[in-house]
């Protein structure tokens, strides 16, 4: 099924939509040929979670945020065993890097969350 199709039809297409959008601006390099190191992981998370502080970004549910990020592993899974080189073991990378960014903002929220509900 078609990533978009499977998004609409769980009903986390705005959410979806927001999240690509702020990959694509700030994170998507469509020459890098790898994936997310840690230092840019720890980067999203620190910016996000300060954000999510200052009210300078959207808040999304976190239901919402693992849903996409279930989809979106579900596809990549698919690629696990059509692949055969060290190259190429996530299949489509750029969607790889979308579902490590979406990974790290869901653990910005996470804690952010946290650090609401133990004050």
């Amino acid at each position: 099924m078609i990533l978009l199709l499977e998004v609409f039809f769980n009903g986390v297409y705005s959410e979806y939509n927001w999240l690509k959008k702020e990959y694509t601006e700030k994170y998507s390099n469509q020459k890098k040929y790898s994936e997310l190191s840690p230092k840019q992981i720890r980067g999203i998370i620190d910016k996000y979670y300060n954000d999510l502080h200052d009210n300078n970004t959207r808040k999304l549910l976190f239901k919402s945020v693992e849903k996409i990020q279930n989809i979106l592993d579900k596809r990549l899974k698919s690629f696990e065993n059509d692949t055969y080189n060290e190259l190429n073991r996530f299949g489509d990378l750029s969607l790889y890097r979308y579902y490590q960014f979406v990974v790290a903002y869901k653990k910005a929220l996470v804690k952010y969350y946290k650090e609401i509900i133990l004050n």
